[in-house]
């Protein structure tokens, strides 16, 4: 027990050290901060391999240390939701650890994603025909109204409004990040050769890690979204951009690593 907390805690020490290494060697960087990088790599290792708890407090010392490198702060809690919450979230990943699931039932989450993309899809296209009806005949009517209808008219036309402007965007987004999340899965679920969804464990950190940054910029990055574009939806669109593409680049070289790690130090799946 003694020698595998030691072992626990030295690897947890190396794969801090290799991230940071590792954050240098961008692949690509985001104009109001966040980085493409391998950085996510050991850390996703260390959660595989020690599990969900082990694996988020290496993540929250990472994010602690990892600030000193490349600190940017406007408020303390978007400090911790930036830097030790969103590697700490990392640490997700080792829910992998306690699931086994063969590769067709990885493919048929894939599946199910990619379907639940596709109806979401064809849902708000469906949506914008009739918005754009609906606005010509509140457009007419306005002409006419009066007092409080006149009003209620305006608040349903900037409704509509908005539909029109961010729902081609927002279709997009859905179907990139639909198709995105079902390569993942079925990559991984062709190169794995353990029992372990290797795949969703690193899929459900990236996740955890992009939604700490979401809340993030929701709350405190809002200024930097273009006129007009909700918050919500300039946070998810410019995170998105920074962990999913990162984590995708990722998952591979886990798939390779890990079993011939686990192998090397003998233990067998």
């Amino acid at each position: 027990m003694k020698n595998s907390k030691v072992q626990m805690l030295t690897e947890g020490g190396v794969s801090i050290a290799l991230a940071l290494i590792l954050w240098y060697l961008k692949i690509g960087e985001m104009p109001q901060g966040g980085s493409i990088s391998l950085q996510m790599l050991p850390l996703f290792i260390f959660a595989l391999r020690w599990g969900v708890i082990p694996g988020m407090f290496v993540g929250l010392v990472y994010g602690f240390v990892h600030s000193l490198q490349d600190m940017y702060v406007v408020h303390w809690l978007q400090y911790l939701l930036d830097y030790p919450i969103a590697f700490g979230l990392i640490g997700l990943t080792g829910i992998a650890k306690k699931i086994k699931l063969s590769r067709l039932g990885t493919i048929l989450i894939a599946i199910l994603i990619l379907i639940g993309t596709f109806y979401l899809y064809a849902n708000i296209s469906s949506e914008l025909p009739q918005a754009k009806s609906k606005l010509s005949e509140l457009q007419a009517k306005l002409e006419t109204a009066q007092g409080t209808e006149k009003e209620d008219i305006q608040k349903e036309i900037k409704d509509l409004e908005f539909k029109l402007n961010w729902y081609p965007i927002s279709r997009i987004i859905i179907l990139a990040a639909g198709i995105l999340g079902f390569l993942l899965l079925v990559l991984g679920a062709y190169m794995r050769k353990t029992i372990e969804p290797i795949e969703i464990g690193i899929t459900l950190g990236g996740l955890g890690r992009l939604f700490a940054h979401f809340l993030s910029g929701i709350i405190f990055f809002s200024q930097y979204a273009p006129p007009g574009t909700p918050p919500w939806l300039y946070s998810l669109v410019y995170n998105f951009f920074v962990v999913a593409p990162s984590t995708f680049i990722t998952l591979p070289i886990v798939l390779i690593i890990y079993p011939r790690l686990q192998k090397s130090l003998g233990v067998e799946k």
